[in-house]
């Protein structure tokens, strides 16, 4: 896509109101790294997320596997709507100001999630590299430390599969993480509906990088079919996966591709 034919499509969409745009965290807004804990904003985005914030008509959300207090916290702007856990968690603001709704039925799963977790960590010695990420409900395992991912990654399976089925959880995997979810219809792709029909928005961009980001990449594709003008952003990295990228109104290079792609987004507002 050449930079006119890019500025042409992003203009139609931002020029109508209420306009929503959402956005995933880990490698979206935020470089990947190492573990979890050292997440950061790129440099410069929180200063245009907060322009986008101020702009009339303008809805922001934060939308991450991560559970809220974690994604709130990275992100640390107050006037947006933080949506977590893949969608189980939302706060209308930050979750240490406003109050966490979970989905309805999630807090069935609180003790069968734990339970999965604490297996996992009661067998770490033998999971070297593995980082246990406990959330309200369920958790993520991530193995991206480990010295034999690949290796890991079926231990992890093979040892969760079994009692999972038993308690009706659900496993799911990210970039080189296993994701512990409760069985619930719910995904960043049913929350995406759900935050455009919240703020009755008119046009709707969401950003995304991951396996999970799939799920609102094609609600994307639903909305448009019923009338909303609506982009999907795709996050390339080296490990994208081919579905994504296939399913992508805009493909960008990298968080500091993305970064571009937000400054140029607030220009045209």
């Amino acid at each position: 896509m050449t930079y006119n034919s890019l500025r042409e499509l992003l203009t139609s969409v931002l020029a109508q109101r209420p306009l929503g745009l959402v956005f995933d965290i880990d490698g979206t807004l935020s470089p990947i790294v190492s573990t979890p804990d050292e997440a950061r904003l790129y440099p410069g985005v929180a200063d245009l997320l907060e322009q986008a914030r101020d702009h009339a008509g303008v809805h922001v959300a934060i939308m991450t596997g991560r559970g809220i207090e974690d994604g709130a916290a990275i992100v640390g702007i107050e006037g947006l709507t933080y949506i977590g856990t893949h969608g189980l968690e939302w706060s209308d603001g930050l979750s240490s100001l406003h109050p966490v709704q979970l989905a309805p039925g999630a807090l069935d799963y609180v003790e069968p999630g734990k339970y999965l977790l604490d297996l996992v960590e009661q067998h770490l010695f033998d999971l070297p590299g593995v980082v246990v990420q406990h959330k309200h409900v369920g958790g993520s395992l991530h193995y991206r430390l480990s010295p034999q991912p690949e290796e890991t990654r079926h231990k992890l399976l093979a040892m969760l599969e079994e009692p999972a089925r038993q308690l009706h959880m659900s496993l799911s995997e990210g970039k080189l993480v296993v994701e512990v979810r409760p069985p619930l219809a719910i995904d960043k792709g049913t929350d995406l509906r759900r935050f455009a029909e919240r703020f009755a928005v008119q046009s709707l961009v969401f950003a995304g990088d991951d396996r999970t980001d799939l799920d609102a990449v094609l609600e994307i594709a639903r909305l448009r079919r019923a009338g909303l003008s609506a982009l999907a952003v795709v996050v390339r990295h080296h490990d994208t996966l081919p579905d994504l990228l296939s399913h992508a109104d805009i493909v960008v290079e990298g968080v500091p591709g993305m970064t571009d792609l937000l400054r140029e987004i607030i220009e045209l507002l």
